[in-house]
């Protein structure tokens, strides 16, 4: 997913794919923080949002 666009910092192709993870997995914790906080139902913000055009029974 990555462009070529960052800079590289003297870092490998790997070491900068394992900091990309990193990150992801950074904001994707903060977003649940966030969502605890000001008590949401993120399964059923995820199910209203991008499931309700699913096919049946793909949200079980």
């Amino acid at each position: 997913m990555t462009t070529g666009q960052a800079r590289d910092k003297g870092r490998s192709p790997e070491q900068r794919d394992e900091a990309f993870r990193r990150e992801v997995a950074d904001v994707f914790c903060q977003t649940l923080l966030l969502a605890r906080f000001h008590d949401i139902d993120v399964m059923g913000a995820v199910h209203d949002k991008w499931l309700a055009w699913a096919e049946p029974g793909i949200d079980s």
